[in-house]
This record gives structure tokens, sequence and C-alpha cells, in this order.
């Protein structure tokens, strides 16, 4: 099953809440909320203007307990924000990783996993990609539970089907007015 799968600019932008309102009704499966600079308090409040039916398919990075408190659908882990030995169940969980073997060794344990960056970052300047063609090509890691993240536009899609992956997250492509 191919998803794609949004992912806020960690700063936010105006109407940004109505944006992704939007492209969740025009094909994004889930959104990705990033939002590091934010206190809690603020982070309920941008989370308040989303519909109670939207929240579902947002996923917040690296607070659990508000996902939980806001009736939102999954929590995102990372590096700096380590899966905890109990997630309650009912949220989705996802996890960024950075090689093919990270992916190996942590895909079966999440919902789905993010593998960047794939391409050279659109909204990191000169994040650049660390895998080869022929690495994607061949890698017996990826499948229908990895997504690729990283320099990934609407014109890759078919590319990275090819490669077996289960899907794309956007972020640079859905926010910088050059890839809109």
């Amino acid at each position: 099953m191919w998803r794609l799968i949004g992912i806020t600019p960690s700063q936010s932008t105006p109407s940004e809440q109505e944006r992704i309102i939007e492209f969740l009704a025009n094909g994004i499966d889930f959104f990705h909320i990033r939002k590091p600079s934010l206190s809690v308090q603020e982070l309920r409040d941008y989370l308040n203007v989303f519909p109670l039916e939207v929240r579902e398919r947002l996923t917040l990075h690296a607070n659990q307990s508000v996902a939980l408190e806001m009736d939102l659908g999954g929590v995102h882990y990372n590096s700096k924000n380590p899966y905890p030995n109990s997630c309650p169940t009912g949220l989705r969980k996802s996890y960024s990783c950075h090689s093919l073997a990270e992916v190996e060794n942590l895909r079966d344990t999440f919902d789905y996993v993010f593998l960047s960056p794939i391409y050279d970052s659109i909204s990191k300047q000169g994040y650049k990609s660390h895998f080869s063609l022929e690495d994607l090509k061949t890698s017996k890691a990826i499948n229908d539970k990895v997504i690729a993240l990283g320099g990934v536009s609407k014109d890759k899609f078919k590319e990275l089907k090819d490669y077996g992956f289960g899907g794309a997250a956007l972020l640079g492509a859905l926010w910088h007015k050059t890839n809109n």
C-alpha cells in the first residue's frame, strides 16, 4: 500500500493548519506535526484548531502525552525522542532512520519508518543524500513499511515504488513555493 505523508516545517507558517486540512483532503494520508520550539501549551493551542475527525490522521513528534490528550492518531520517535518500553495501543508509531541497517533493525517495531535523506533535501540546505541508487535498488531492507524522505517530490514517486518503498514523506515539496 503506497502512502503519502506530509510533514510540517519546524517553524509555523501563515494558514498552516488550514493548508494541512487541504492536503489531507487531497491525497495526503497522514500528517506529521513537528514543532520542537513550541511549549506544551502552545502545542495544544496549535492542535486545537484541527477538527476531531482530522486529528486521527495527525502524528505528533516527541510528545506522546499530548498526542493522547489531543486524540491524535500517532507518535513519531527518533534518536532524540527514543521509543519508550511501553506505548499505548491504538497509536500509530513511526521512527526516523538514516541507514539501511537501522531500517532492518527497527522497521518491525513500528507501523512505518522514514529512511532519509533519499535525495538531496529540498528544505534543508546542504543536507545531501548518502544513498546510492544501486544500494536502494538492491537493498533487502526496503519494503512497504519504509517511507522515503528527503528531497522527495511527485516526479520521484515511480522510482521510489520501483525500489520497493511503501510511500513518500513530503516536507519541502509541500511548503517551498518553488515546488508547489
